[in-house]
């Protein structure tokens, strides 16, 4: 078993745990109970995760995948945050 295979198995394993949040925001329309401050260091992590391993890697295709994965599932989460704070 390679080091990428092992790589990507847990990638995608990352990369998915965000998945059903944002999907469950994107069924019912709302954020209600996800801290914007989870989000706010959720995001800040991800973005130094990027920008660590471009400096010391390069582009590394598995650990791409997952940093770009949970920064979609994030815009998603902040959307509807914002969305529920508009309203109110």
């Amino acid at each position: 078993m390679s080091a990428d295979f092992v790589g990507w198995v847990g990638s995608i394993a990352f990369a998915l745990c965000g998945l059903p949040q944002a999907w469950e925001c994107y069924k019912h329309g709302s954020a209600k109970g996800i801290s914007p401050l989870f989000i706010a260091l959720w995001f800040i992590g991800e973005i130094c995760y990027v920008i660590s391993v471009l400096m010391k890697f390069g582009w590394v295709s598995w650990m791409m995948f997952n940093y770009l994965a949970n920064l979609f599932s994030i815009v998603i989460i902040v959307f509807y945050l914002v969305r529920d704070r508009s309203r109110k």
